[in-house]
């Protein structure tokens, strides 16, 4: 994989590491679901719902690169596991499953959308660092058809995009705010 690929990758696994004690682990990702769900004042069951996805996500497939068992995952770790998981299609399907149920949360009209300002509370719910994104540069990156709103394919897409294309002039690797280096 390339090292622009690699970059995104830390970008994301910045976001991931929600303690900031430089692993990530499976109270990262509860922590991490609960505090977007919190954000987004869910329902108990939406919220439920969101943490056990997440930590679906992080028992079957990220810790999948914990070789030690040690239930900790440092950045090299993390990057080897994704790699050797990219295409798995049920990985896919989780991934799915967790961003519609962000998307959903953070649809707070419910009109199926994503309009600018709901879709700025991503970064900030996400913990994207203040400085590190850039809203209206992702926004329409991700407005491919700019009629000004996200739809969840749009949005889904970009994820996508983000997390598998080693296309350096794609705008969607803003998706997770400014590449660390």
């Amino acid at each position: 994989m390339s090292e622009f690929w690699k970059r995104k990758l830390r970008t994301f696994w910045n976001i991931l590491d929600f303690d900031k004690d430089g692993y990530i682990s499976e109270v990262d990702y509860e922590k991490m679901g609960r505090r977007f769900a919190d954000a987004y004042n869910a329902t108990p069951e939406k919220r439920d719902d969101l943490v056990k996805d997440f930590v679906s996500l992080w028992k079957k497939y990220m810790k999948a690169g914990d070789m030690e068992k040690e239930s900790l995952l440092t950045l090299p770790i993390f990057i080897e596991s994704i790699r050797q998981q990219l295409y798995d299609p049920d990985l896919i399907t989780c991934l799915v499953r967790v961003i519609r149920g962000m998307f959903d949360l953070m649809d707070v009209n419910q009109d199926g959308y994503l309009q600018p300002d709901e879709h700025k509370s991503y970064f900030v719910n996400f913990g994207v660092p203040e400085g590190r994104f850039d809203e209206k540069a992702a926004f329409d990156a991700i407005d491919v058809n700019g009629d000004g709103k996200l739809s969840f394919d749009e949005f889904i897409a970009a994820f996508f995009d983000f997390f598998f294309s080693e296309d350096e002039t794609s705008p969607n690797k803003l998706f997770c705010g400014k590449l660390v280096d």
